[in-house]
């Protein structure tokens, strides 16, 4: 089974990389940010870079075509290079969010692939799950004082991971008792991972407690971990693998 992982991990970690980097852009935009938050927050698109980064090393172990490979490479180019040169200016400064657009306009061509080979569908759930949760964290080190964010991106990242699992339901009522027989482990095992992270992810807020980064990394974790377990079942659902 593991050499089936770096496939599992692809699409989730780059679908969670480009809805995050497209969040983080929005937030640039239109947030009401003082100086500091706006160069902390845009310092941190360079931990979506790396996330987009490892997808594209395990999608070379996975076989992914080399126009797909050729594109993210670019697209991780743009990224790198814009996140770099801000890195030379001194103090708070930052770049304007536009110069962000050209990395964002490619990485959504490199989703919008990725989601008509996975079903677009489970594409934006994954991105919408993955995406919300890392966003959060990189805003949550950035010490962000966007409060509202603190309640939205785990109420739409929480939503998106259940729909997910209602999702996967669906899929497998439709097929043969044998198969739905297979996948009650896996499921318990996605249904788990979901609910502990947004449990995890809620509960700074259940307790009235400072958000602090850690909390939210262990729920990134978990919810990226669901999104593997989640492609691993889709496939085998689809017939892809035995």
């Amino acid at each position: 089974m593991t050499e089936l992982l770096p496939a599992r991990l692809f699409a989730p970690l780059a679908l969670t990389a480009v809805a995050a980097l497209g969040l983080l852009v929005w937030v640039l935009k239109n947030g009401d940010l003082c100086p500091g938050q706006r160069r902390r927050i845009s310092d941190g698109a360079m931990s979506v870079w790396a996330v987009f980064g490892l997808a594209l090393m395990l999608g070379v172990e996975a076989g992914v075509s080399v126009t797909m490979l050729w594109l993210g490479g670019v697209t991780l180019a743009a990224g790198l290079g814009t996140v770099l040169y801000q890195a030379r200016m001194q103090g708070k400064r930052s770049l304007d969010v536009s110069w962000h657009y050209p990395a964002l306009i490619l990485a959504v061509v490199y989703g919008a692939l990725i989601g008509w080979r996975m079903g677009p569908g489970w594409a934006l759930l994954a991105a919408g799950a993955g995406g919300c949760v890392f966003a959060h964290l990189i805003m949550v080190r950035a010490r962000h004082r966007l409060q509202a964010f603190n309640v939205l991106l785990p109420l739409a990242g929480t939503a998106f991971g259940v729909i997910w699992l209602l999702a996967l339901v669906v899929k497998a009522a439709g097929l043969s008792e044998p198969v739905q027989n297979a996948m009650v482990m896996p499921f318990v095992q996605v249904s788990a991972a979901v609910l502990l992270g947004a449990l995890v992810w809620w509960l700074p807020l259940l307790r009235k407690e400072q958000t602090k980064p850690p909390v939210i990394a262990v729920a990134t974790l978990l919810i990226l971990g669901a999104l593997t377990l989640g492609q691993g079942m889709i496939w085998h659902m689809a017939g892809n693998i035995s």
